[in-house]
């Protein structure tokens, strides 16, 4: 059975300050949870992130800043001051050295962003409320349930560590979107959980007696709260218009080239700005003909009237062939067993050579006659230019007795 028995206020805060130190044990909790989150987020496995967060101490410095928030020794908030920096800075140099290391290996990682490491890029007021619901319970159980009931799942809820893995990853990516959007999430983990810890740090009166009201250094630790808030709040607003800038683009342009090509369809639409502060859309369908340059214009114009925007086109189409279902190939067509090809087998034509023989019999007064082959060429009583001529002689002295 777990022991729920208070401790003394005394006691308990000598106990939170305790394990906020940055001793050996913190570090080596802080290293293998961040190389069990950097590797669990480049794997996109939710299981192993959520592992790597139940390993990570960083909460309890943050604990102890939320306490001593309230007042106390000027010296006890140095302590789990530097535990807090130096677990944000080894884990986020550790994750780039991994990112960098695993990037220069044959394994193909990171060639496109895992959906673990999108989803701690684009923090939101949500992500607020749980950090502020997760600090008071976390605290509450400091207080009233000894830590070991409550804290883990704290850990889980307050995401601290997987953000800052998520900064390494970014930086070896050269992603400022990536590194940004996960440190502004670390950032609001951060204040949120100090502030509502300390609010119920207060309310349960775990706080150092000292004659100074502790209520002007709660609203100066609620300022980051409200500025991130606010923050946090416009950048949402800002994610929901531009996904309904997508959405009304993706309706234009698959409405476009449906118009211009019935058997097409759309597969992907993306978007970005240009230098010029136009849109840049790019499409990419599969189209049952090639397009022309006029097909390209009707579908920039038809989506730069549906955004009211100027639009920079980039057309990218995949020729597919459509079959009518309506009109089936016959059922006598083989459509496994192909036909063999017959090899044309040269056949060897005797070539004719024509050969002239021109005979000539000579006898004394006869007249000599010239004997050609037709076609040798050439005029009567010539021999031809490309026979080959045996001129034969016949010759008798005398009459025959």
């Amino acid at each position: 059975m777990p022991n729920h028995a208070v401790l003394p206020k005394g006691r308990l805060r000598a106990e939170i300050f305790r394990s906020a130190r940055p001793d050996l044990r913190f570090r080596l909790l802080v290293w293998f949870s961040c190389v069990i989150a950097t590797l669990g987020l480049i794997a996109d496995s939710p299981a192993v992130v959520i592992g790597s967060m139940l390993v990570a101490p960083l909460l309890g410095p943050i604990m102890a800043l939320g306490l001593a928030l309230l007042g106390g020794a000027r010296k006890e908030p140095l302590p789990p001051l530097w535990a807090l920096a130096e677990g944000v800075v080894a884990a986020i140099v550790l994750s780039y050295v991994i990112a960098e290391l695993l990037r220069a290996s044959p394994f193909a990682v990171l060639e496109t962003l895992p959906g673990e490491v999108q989803a701690r890029t684009r923090p939101n007021p949500l992500d607020l409320g749980i950090a502020l619901a997760g600090g008071a319970i976390g605290a509450y159980g400091l207080v009233r349930m000894r830590a070991a009931d409550a804290l883990p799942g704290v850990a889980i809820a307050t995401a601290l560590m997987p953000p800052l893995c998520t900064v390494g990853i970014g930086l070896s990516l050269g992603d400022r979107g990536v590194w940004g959007g996960a440190m502004l999430l670390f950032a609001t983990n951060l204040s949120a959980i100090l502030t509502a810890a300390a609010v119920v740090f207060l309310l349960s009166g775990v706080r150092h007696k000292t004659p100074t009201h502790p209520g002007p250094r709660l609203v100066l630790g609620a300022i980051p709260v409200v500025v991130l808030g606010v923050a946090l709040a416009g950048l949402t607003t800002r994610a929901v218009q531009e996904a309904r800038e997508e959405d009304q683009l993706a309706a234009a342009a698959r409405e476009a080239v449906v118009n211009l090509f019935p058997g097409g369809s759309v597969e992907r639409v993306s978007r970005t700005s240009g230098d010029d502060g136009s849109l840049r859309v790019r499409v990419e369908a599969q189209v049952d003909r090639e397009p022309t340059i006029t097909d390209a214009e009707t579908i920039q114009a038809y989506i730069a009237q549906q955004t009211g925007k100027r639009v920079q086109l980039v057309l990218v189409t995949t020729p597919v062939l459509v079959l009518d279902p309506l009109n089936p190939p016959p059922p006598d067509v083989r459509l496994l067993t192909p036909t063999p090809t017959p090899t044309a087998t040269p056949t060897r034509t005797p070539t004719p050579t024509p050969t002239a023989t021109s005979t000539r019999t000579g006898t004394p007064g006869a007249t000599s006659s010239d004997l050609r082959t037709p076609g040798s060429g050439g005029a009567a009583g010539e021999p031809g230019r490309n026979a080959s001529a045996t001129p034969t002689r016949s010759s008798t002295p005398g009459p025959t007795p």
